[in-house]
């Protein structure tokens, strides 16, 4: 089987079966965004498929647990991991990708995030943190312009710490900042 077909499968098996594939492009990549509705009870998971193969020697794919604002999530999720590509960053843990509302206009106000965080997948078993030792999945969610500074200012140890230690749910969409 190919990197694709394992990738696909192994989504299949921790996230049950996808509900649309819809195909992103930019001027220099094509993703796919898939969306898992059963994953995780009340909310729905895209998943990033086809961005391991743009990874300079870093395999990886996203996802991202959402509970609201679907279409705007998927299209800012999409937005952001060109970014991450278009300017040779490496997707994992730690990296924020900021401008939210550049992609989609007046996202900030409906739930008061305005970028996308990225980390390891600690929602869903440790097992699906890689693909067959060979492709890792991470997870990103949304942050508040606070917790952007934050992070900018202490780093993604301190803030994961703060949020496990708020038990905060990051899937929550319209979740209040941490700060």
């Amino acid at each position: 089987m190919s990197l694709g077909e394992n990738i696909l499968d192994h989504y299949n098996q921790f996230l049950g079966d996808y509900i649309g594939a819809d195909v992103y492009t930019d001027n220099d990549y094509e993703i796919q965004i898939l969306g898992f509705p059963n994953a995780i009870k009340d909310s729905l998971v895209f998943a990033s498929f086809g961005l391991s193969k743009y990874g300079q020697g870093n395999c990886c794919e996203v996802i991202l647990p959402v509970d609201d604002l679907y279409d705007e999530c998927a299209e800012i999720f999409a937005n952001s991991l060109f970014y991450a590509l278009s300017n040779n960053m490496s997707i994992g843990r730690g990296l924020l990708i900021e401008g939210a509302d550049s992609i989609i206009e007046g996202f900030s106000e409906k739930c008061g995030k305005t970028a996308l965080y990225f980390t390891d997948v600690y929602v869903l078993p440790e097992e699906f943190a890689f693909v067959d030792n060979k492709c890792h999945i991470y997870m990103g969610f949304f942050v508040s312009k606070e917790e952007s500074e934050y992070i900018k200012k202490y780093g993604s140890e301190q803030f994961e710490d703060l949020l496990e230690g708020k038990e905060v749910d990051v899937i929550d969409i319209k979740r209040k900042s941490i700060l």
